[in-house]
Order: structure tokens, then sequence, then C-alpha cells
């Protein structure tokens, strides 16, 4: 496991056994903080294997519209680099979930999994492998 960052609301982990890279979201997450790290995933996507990329946000507080609108359109530019799949483990707060539904609208479809559970999540991925 490499971690690429982490701060108390944000870790990116990465397994390169599994070709895993994995966020952890906590809280609230202020823009210029969630790019970042959006911009940082997609580099690394860009210059290193990734079959599935997990974003845990079960324990983050709502994404602003056009923060969710900016991780949509860069998911198109990381499924060109190569990436396999993306699972997002279900927020547990109901509005946060709300803005996870730009992802099920910006057309990925099979490509894209949403989970109650971190496991549930890896085992889908193994469809990908």
């Amino acid at each position: 496991m490499m971690v690429l960052f982490a701060n108390d609301n944000v870790e990116v982990i990465y397994d390169a056994n599994n070709y895993e890279l994995l966020q952890v979201w906590r809280g609230y997450v202020p823009t210029e903080l969630f790019r970042e790290v959006i911009d940082l995933s997609v580099s690394f996507v860009r210059n290193n294997r990734v079959d599935l990329l997990i974003s845990d946000t079960s324990q983050q507080k709502v994404v602003s519209g056009s923060d969710a609108d900016y991780a949509a359109l860069v998911l198109g530019m990381m499924l060109g680099y190569g990436l396999k799949a993306m699972a997002f483990v279900l927020p547990h707060d109901v509005f946060t979930r709300f803005s996870l539904k730009k992802f099920a609208d910006a057309g990925h479809g099979d490509q894209v999994g949403y989970f109650e559970h971190l496991e549930e999540a890896r085992k889908w991925s193994r469809f990908f492998k």
C-alpha cells in the first residue's frame, strides 16, 4: 500500500497488488481540496496502472454541485487512460447521496457501481479484471 495523500478529510491510497486506487473522504471537504485530490487521482491513473478507483464517501458530507460536475467530467478522462471501473461506497448522509446522482447521470453505465460497503465494491470489481 502506498499513501499518495492524507489529511483529516481525505486519504488516497494505491494498492499495487490489486491495481486499486482508494479515496477515503471524511466530513466536509472544501472545493480547493476536493479538486486537488480529484486532479491527483486523474494524474495517478494517467501515469500508473489503475483498474479500479474506489471512492469511499460513507463519511463524507455534501459536495457542491460544481464539484460533483467536475468529478463526473474527469471520470471520463480516467476511463480513457485505462481505468476499468469506479465504485462508490455510498454516504450515510442522505443529502450527500443526492450529489452522487451526477455520476449516475453522466452516462458511464456499467463501469460505475454504487455500494453500501467497501467489501461489496471490491467483490464487484473482480468482474473487470
